[in-house]
């Protein structure tokens, strides 16, 4: 019997529709659907399954939808009443500073705050004190970069600036390993700040991890699952403020949506100041701090459409353009900061990001020109680019056999370039023209690109501060250009620094000399 029938009794009248008794003695309604559901969330779950059908039927529900409504009443959103293992995930919410904050001397203290720990490169303490600061007031803005902290080593500081991060960030959540189902419930539900240590053991191999990463990158990412007995298709957010620390590059369309902060281990005497997480009064302050600067300026950031660099455009701006934001919100020299990061932390961003390609075309580039010529057959310039030392052609596909020509061919496809046949003397040679190359060397080679190759991400026009810029920031008459001052060599319409070129790809080089292509040249 039901504990549905013992309540009510097995010979109690029928009732219709209504609930109200149609014979017998009259007597009070019966429960109302929501008591029902009460009381059966509180049966085990033996005795709830002895009872499911009976209970539907007089519920007029479907078993699954009756099911479905008790799970949801249980602690826990439990069907099986079981405890769950492990700690219920509780992320403390900032108590903003009592008093009115000046962002610039905020934003001044939590630089100050970064450099004393860690040993950084020039540029990134601005750039991290702005990335906080984006994350406090996350959704004012449309894109929410990744910050991706990275060496070519351990011992570096990842972990110990990864961890002076959480205590300056909002709802900080650390882990040392990210699922996928974790991922899209945890920022859905919480919508924390991330600071996953460790990524480079997890990432690279796992394809639905880093689309929803990707996807996170926007407001409006969604993650999409079944759930419940009949598999209701739900959405769940994504969008959320994460920082990436590890060793080695993240995978390009991961790396596309960061901000880089290179990491080199400290000389001796280079950090006086150890961090020691039993005392961060100083850091919980500067938190509190810049939740009421942001709180206080959260709509003048949301309108805010701050004046890019000429070379900030695309997802590169999408990156920038929150950091852009508050510095000119905040004024003073703020501004000028934001600028000289972006320059000094973007500088070989294009060469870490697209990997063996641009480096193929910046080696034949350099070949072109060592040459002196506008032809060069297929065969030689396969042995040209393998006597490059410390390049990747001389042991390249599963044989680490010197690059072929035929696998040259294939890598340079990608970019529309093909060997043809060409008069070389008195022979015809499979090869190529360097007017072939032009198009690919304006498009890939570093270099000063136009903005509005895309207006979507076309530099905004109206300063919402409201101070004036300094002439020589942006749009330098007398000092030298962003791309000057960040080591980034001339492209489009000017000739090309090789040798620079040749520089900033040693990195991506050293990084590629490892990797195992097919006998056609594909990685």
């Amino acid at each position: 019997m039901s504990p549905l029938k013992e309540k009510r009794g097995e010979s109690a009248p029928k009732t219709d529709r209504t609930g109200q008794y149609t014979s017998g003695t009259r007597v009070a309604p019966r429960e109302t659907d929501d008591e029902a559901i009460d009381r059966l969330a509180k049966l085990s779950p033996m005795v709830f399954d002895r009872c499911v059908e009976d209970e539907a039927a007089t519920l007029g529900v479907s078993v699954t939808a009756l099911r479905e409504q008790v799970k949801r009443r249980r602690p826990n959103g439990r069907n099986d009443g079981a405890q769950l293992q492990g700690q219920v995930v509780e992320l403390a919410a900032i108590e903003p500073w009592e008093h009115k904050v000046n962002g610039r001397d905020v934003l001044n203290e939590i630089s100050e705050t970064i450099s004393k720990y860690v040993a950084l490169p020039d540029g990134a303490a601005d750039a991290i004190a702005l990335w906080i600061a984006h994350a406090h007031a996350i959704n004012a803005f449309t894109h929410t970069p990744r910050l991706n902290i990275q060496s070519p080593e351990k011992r570096c500081g990842k972990t110990t600036l990864r961890d002076v991060v959480a205590t300056l960030v909002p709802k900080p959540l650390s882990t040392e390993n990210l699922s996928t189902a974790v991922l899209f419930r945890v920022v859905d539900k919480y919508q924390p700040t991330l600071l996953a240590d460790e990524c480079d053991s997890w990432i690279h191999n796992n394809e639905d991890l880093r689309g929803l990463l990707n996807a996170g990158h926007k407001r409006g990412g969604q993650a999409l699952r079944c759930v419940g007995d009949n598999f209701e298709p739900r959405a769940f957010n994504v969008f959320a403020a994460v920082v990436l620390a590890g060793i080695g590059n993240l995978p390009g369309t991961l790396f596309d949506r960061a901000i880089v902060v290179r990491l080199a281990r400290a000389k001796p005497g280079e950090v006086t100041t150890r961090f020691d997480s039993r005392r961060i009064e100083e850091e919980t302050e500067r938190c509190r701090k810049l939740a009421r600067w942001t709180a206080d300026h959260f709509d003048t950031l949301k309108r805010c459409d701050p004046k890019l660099p000429e070379t900030a455009f695309n997802r590169l701006a999408d990156n920038w353009r929150p950091l852009f934001a508050i510095a000119e919100v905040a004024g003073g020299d703020w501004p000028r900061r934001c600028a000289e990061a972006f320059a000094k932390l973007t500088s070989t961003d294009d060469l870490d990001a697209d990997g063996v390609g641009s480096l193929l075309l910046a080696d034949t580039a350099e070949i072109f020109s060592k040459e002196g010529t506008d032809k060069i057959p297929s065969a030689r310039l396969a042995e040209e680019v393998a006597a490059i030392e410390g390049r990747p052609w001389a042991e390249w596909g599963r044989q680490r056999k010197p690059i072929s020509p035929n696998q040259l061919a294939n890598l340079l496809r990608r970019f529309g370039i093909s060997p043809t046949k060409i008069r070389f003397g008195d022979k015809t040679l499979q090869g190529y023209n360097r007017s072939d190359f032009e198009d690919a060397f304006q498009r890939y080679l570093p270099g000063p690109l136009s903005p509005e190759r895309n207006t979507g991400t076309t530099p905004g026009e109206m300063p919402i501060s409201g101070m004036e810029h300094p002439d020589g920031m942006f749009h330098p008459k007398n000092e030298p250009s962003t791309r000057e001052r960040s080591g980034v060599p001339p492209c489009a319409g000017e000739a090309l620094d090789l040798d620079a070129i040749n520089r900033e790809l040693a990195a991506t080089a050293e990084l590629l000399k490892d990797w195992q292509p097919d006998e056609e040249g594909e990685l």
